[in-house]
């Protein structure tokens, strides 16, 4: 037991002394690195050229410059090759002396950015004057363009200062729901989750947002950033007014899709909403005008089969709820628009079964307050009404005939 406390003892020492003898060493090397050391003839600087001063330069920079190598130590001259030294001889007599300074900065490597900033300035000058030269020379050679008059301005709609610009939605018939997000939401995650707002019954429903950067509404688009939502549904159409059904049916998806999208939705009152949407649907009553002439047939009745084909070969479209065909027509934008529609009765064309259905009248309908007056529509609408009786065998009357 001794002698192994002996052997453990001395191991331990052995390890200090080590540790101690290590500690000392780097000590050593530390100061040997630290002492300063005498110059030798190789450590001497390398050579430097003297500061470079023409006609181009400032006085007072000329000035700063000339103290500034009083006060430099001695050093040494570098040394021209024969090549060098002619052609620093003949970029010296040459007239232009800023262009001298620079060729003599760029033959050494560590010319003084104060001379080379110098002769920059001096340089560019130069070329400047010469340029002016010769563009006052081309312009007495030129006459003058006659400037061409600038377009007019087109005419801005007139919005309150601050406010966006607004696009589909509109307060006066429509029912609006704000929805404030908390973050920006792109298109692309907004349009995936408004299927169910195609539609709340009968009246259509817009999505809008808004653009900060454009400061305007925008029905949502992919690829885009939105700040705000607004959802808004028609107050009436034709088929009525806005009920209570169609109203919770709307709220409904509102509702859905603003916890889809973590947003807050300020919801309007149903009982004040319905109201204003039958008071919309009185007044729209007292508005519209429609249109008519009836083709009647003069023999035997014709089914819905047949009338389908006439009025997809005249190149009418069938409507989503398949009651009617509809003509459309360019606008002066380029936008297809609704002209008349033809309809076969209470005839379903999507529905009903087409080669049982039939009857003796078609009526051409004209929606006057959606019609485009420049394009004559009533006009359109008895030419085309006069050729398909032609051709069904058939009479055109006015829309006050019996049916």
């Amino acid at each position: 037991m001794k002698l192994n406390m002996d052997l453990q003892t001395a191991l331990i020492v052995a390890g200090l002394v080590f540790v101690v003898l290590v500690f000392g060493y780097n000590q050593w090397q530390i100061r040997k690195a630290r002492r300063p050391r005498e110059l030798s003839p190789e450590d001497d600087l390398p050579p430097m050229r003297e500061p470079v001063v023409g006609q181009g330069t400032a006085p007072e920079t000329a000035a700063r410059l000339h103290e500034a190598a009083a006060e430099q130590a001695p050093r040494r001259e570098p040394t021209l090759s024969p090549a060098q030294a002619t052609a620093g001889a003949a970029v010296a007599t040459d007239s232009n002396h800023a262009a001298a300074a620079a060729a003599a900065a760029a033959s050494t490597a560590d010319a003084d950015e104060v001379v080379a900033e110098e002769v920059s300035v001096a340089t560019a000058a130069t070329h400047a004057e010469a340029a002016e030269d010769e563009a006052e020379a081309k312009a007495e050679a030129t006459p003058a363009p006659v400037p061409a008059p600038a377009p007019a301005p087109a005419p801005v709609a007139a919005v309150p200062d601050g406010q966006p610009t607004p696009a589909l939605i509109d307060p006066l018939i429509d029912c609006i729901v704000p929805l404030h997000l908390e973050r920006k939401a792109s298109g692309d995650r907004i349009l995936p989750l408004t299927g169910r707002l195609r539609r709340a019954g009968t009246k259509q429903v817009h999505i809008e947002g808004l653009r900060t950067e454009a400061n305007a509404w925008e029905p949502v688009t992919a690829g885009h950033q939105y700040e705000d939502l607004q959802v808004g549904v028609q107050l009436a159409n034709r088929g009525g007014p806005l009920n209570a059904l169609e109203f919770s049916e709307f709220i409904t998806a509102v509702e859905s899709l603003a916890e889809s999208l973590d947003a807050s939705a300020d919801l309007p009152d149903m009982s004040e909403t319905v109201a204003n949407a039958r008071e919309l649907d009185g007044f729209a009553a007292g508005c519209d005008v429609q249109l008519g002439v009836n083709v009647i047939s003069d023999g035997a009745p014709w089914s819905a089969a047949y009338v389908q084909n006439v009025a997809t070969q005249d190149g009418l479209v069938l409507s989503r709820d398949g009651t009617r065909f509809i003509r459309y027509q360019a606008n002066a934008e380029g936008v297809q628009r609704p002209l008349f529609t033809l309809q076969f009765g209470d005839t379903n064309f999507l529905r009903d079964d087409l080669t049982v259905k039939a009857g003796r009248q078609i009526t051409l309908l004209l929606d006057v307050p959606v019609a485009d007056q420049a394009a004559r529509p009533f006009k359109t609408v008895c030419e085309y009404g006069h050729t398909l009786a032609q051709r069904m065998g058939a009479q055109l009357v006015d829309d006050n005939c019996g049916r």
